[in-house]
């Protein structure tokens, strides 16, 4: 059996990892009988998605344990992102250039780029079939890979402690959205174009980019990169439908390099 690869040193040893945190798409086979949802494939065809993408002996316990800690955090936190009632964190909306964006005064912005940089490495990592378009160059992975590894805990005391004295975070145009009125949109992963990509979970839009010139001016407006304030951007109705029609095409478009 291989190592675990996030730490490298224990033996991977976990079953049924989650790629996407569980949680994160819920509402994928939300009010479909028989349970499915679908997924796009990378030459653009559909075909039924019946489970959650899950993967066996990727990770060890311990580093499966230290995931969980910093999922089981970000659940609450995107409840409250979700409905914004009684909410124990402080959230601000702005319009910005007619946009409404979240601004999440509370969250400690090395804390959520250990969550979203957790996606996608491990969406790149994944040898699962749904994740065959979503590939980060390798130095950049690695890069992830030890930023994780470095700052992630078994118990979320010390997750959250450390997260407050982060100063080293990997530097990455990255772009978090999300439907204003939780209307639902695709599943689906991929290299939308040369050092961009996206990940789509029905209820969020995740977007990074590994060179600044390649960020869509939007994605850099609204989007997050450094210690400061994070952004959600709360796309309506139209614009929600607008971006997840998009990925059809830019899946078409794009073939990811080999």
């Amino acid at each position: 059996m291989k190592n675990c690869t996030l730490c490298q040193e224990r033996i991977a040893d976990k079953l049924n990892s989650h790629i996407i945190p569980k949680f994160m798409c819920k509402r994928l086979f939300e009010n479909s009988n028989p349970r499915h949802s679908i997924q796009l494939s990378k030459d653009g065809k559909q075909f039924k998605l019946q489970d959650v993408p899950k993967e066996n002996n990727i990770f060890c316990k311990q580093c499966e344990n230290r995931f969980e800690k910093l999922e089981t955090y970000f659940s609450r936190v995107l409840i409250e992102i979700n409905s914004l009632q009684n909410a124990v964190r402080k959230y601000e909306i702005e319009l910005t250039d007619n946009q409404d964006v979240l601004s999440c005064n509370d969250i400690t912005p090395s804390l959520f780029h250990l969550f979203f940089y957790s996606l996608l490495w491990r969406a790149s990592i994944s040898k699962h079939i749904l994740f065959d378009t979503f590939k980060i160059g390798t130095e950049v992975q690695e890069e992830l890979r030890i930023f994780l590894n470095e700052n992630l805990f078994d118990t979320q005391k010390d997750l959250l402690l450390n997260a407050k004295t982060i100063t080293k975070i990997p530097i990455y145009h990255t772009c978090f959205i999300k439907p204003k009125n939780n209307t639902r949109g695709i599943f689906s992963a991929y290299n939308f174009a040369p050092n961009a990509y996206a990940i789509y979970t029905v209820d969020y839009a995740l977007f990074f980019y590994t060179k600044e010139d390649d960020c869509m001016p939007a994605h850099k407006l609204y989007g997050n990169i450094s210690n400061e304030i994070i952004k959600v951007v709360l796309a309506n109705d139209e614009n929600w439908k607008v971006l997840n029609n998009s990925v059809v095409k830019n899946m078409l478009d794009y073939q990811t390099p080999r």
